[in-house]
């Protein structure tokens, strides 16, 4: 048997999801249910394997349960980038970066297609990023990035210090690069759109977490807080929750980050950009993210913590607020210290050591899935799909990719572990101090 040791749990808000309209009501499991396939976890990943096996087999039903709300978790607390290539300055590896590239791109054109398709209203626009520079470990990662989109072919416009003031109305940074092809949107609002537009044979259930696995002759079963699941077959999509029911241990490192969200600006507040909207990414990791939305709002992203349980408590991510201000007070002087920053939210992502995937069967029946590392929502898009193709017994070049590729490098126990991650982490700041 498996059981959950820790339940996704959010304590805090998520400002994307606290700005749409009310949630329709939550369809809670109660009683028993049978399929042939449950899939856990409404994130991306979870999303994206239900839909492309539901599509598969359009004449078998498919079940979907969420420990909170689809939109309300990890997939729907990024930056709201849906990237097609992103690299903080040096890859690790060409070939791997390339490889990751065909996921990006995949993913994107999916998750394209079924915005449109579905018209799901996620305030999607095609804008692309800048990447700004403001200190000495944002210009030498800059070259770095600049040769790596050379190198793969990804055109992109150079940005210079007037061009950025003129834009952003500030001169924190010293250059910029402009790349297109990505898109943008309220992340929140996106995964709640692809989860109401799954297919009829997707029955999805909210606030139902997954309280034990267990091995049974004909399959599994799945016990919930009101109900229980006959399946044959499960997948796992908890993101970094995967520890908690004994999986893919040792694997991956969670790291957490946190933003902040401003009430729609004023036509005065507004007046000291030169653009209706822009997506800023650092090439420094302790860079910040900074965007202004289609709705005229500020979302500023940054500080980075190991937090391996995956839940982020209130008071933590509220102590990241006065960080934030003073990242934007840095941008822009005293300007918008009069702008009302009501939604502070945190988010817990998954990185492998080696970039590697946590992907396939792990035991009989029973599979994984990981979206990790940079990019994960258009990756984590491909790797729903490449991993419904693989129960299916459907082959491809992509999904050979996939399987040929090292899994996930296994990394030392705690407290060793966390002690080098403090380490790096502390690196990072101490060398990007500049940026923020």
């Amino acid at each position: 048997m498996i059981k959950s040791k820790k339940l996704p749990k959010h304590e805090d808000s998520n400002g994307w999801w606290d700005i749409l309209p009310p949630a329709k009501p939550a369809n809670i499991l109660a009683g028993k249910k049978q399929a042939r396939t449950v899939v856990v976890g409404a994130g991306v990943c979870g999303l994206s394997t239900a839909r492309s096996i539901a599509e598969l087999r359009p004449d078998e039903d498919v079940i979907l349960i969420e420990a909170g709300r689809a939109g309300h978790g990890v997939s729907g607390r990024n930056a709201g980038f849906m990237l097609n290539m992103h690299s903080h300055g040096e890859p690790k590896s060409l070939d791997i970066l390339k490889r990751n590239n065909k996921f990006w791109t995949r993913g994107l054109e999916t998750l394209r297609r079924l915005v449109q398709e579905n018209q799901i209203q996620c305030d999607w626009n095609d804008w692309g990023r800048l990447y700004g520079a403001a200190g000495e470990d944002g210009e030498k990662n800059m070259k770095m990035l600049s040769n790596v989109l050379e190198r793969l072919g990804q055109p992109f416009d150079h940005v210079s210090a007037d061009r950025m003031q003129n834009m952003l109305g500030t001169r924190f940074y010293h250059r910029g690069l402009k790349v297109t092809g990505n898109g943008l949107v309220n992340p929140a609002a996106l995964i709640r759109g692809l989860a109401y537009s799954l297919p009829r044979n997707v029955e999805l259930f909210e606030e139902t977490p997954l309280l034990s696995l267990t091995r049974t002759k004909s399959g599994f079963r799945l016990v919930t807080e009101n109900g229980e699941i006959e399946a044959e077959r499960v997948v796992m999509a908890t993101g970094v929750f995967l520890q908690h029911m004994g999986l893919a241990k040792n694997r991956y490192v969670s790291i957490s980050t946190y933003a902040s969200l401003s009430e729609p600006m004023t036509d005065e507040q507004l007046s000291i950009f030169g653009t209706d909207q822009f997506a800023i990414l650092a090439t420094s990791e302790n860079g910040a993210t900074v965007r202004l939305t289609q709705d005229k709002r500020l979302m500023f992203r940054n500080q980075f913590t190991h937090d391996p349980s995956g839940v982020l408590s209130r008071d933590r991510v509220m102590s990241t607020k006065a960080l934030h201000r003073d990242g934007i007070r840095a941008r822009w002087g005293d300007a918008l210290d009069d702008l009302e920053m009501p939604y502070t939210w945190g988010g817990t992502m998954a990185f492998t050591a080696n970039d590697g995937p946590v992907f396939g069967e792990v035991d009989k029946g029973l599979y994984v899935v990981l979206t990790h590392d940079i990019s994960p929502m258009t990756r984590g898009t491909a790797m729903g799909e490449l991993l419904a193709e693989h129960m299916e017994g459907r082959t491809s070049p992509m999904l050979d990719t996939v399987l040929q590729a090292r899994q996930a490098r296994w990394l030392p126990p705690r407290p060793f572990l966390d002690i080098g991650v403090t380490m790096e982490l502390w690196r990072i700041r101490r060398e990007g101090k500049g940026e923020f």
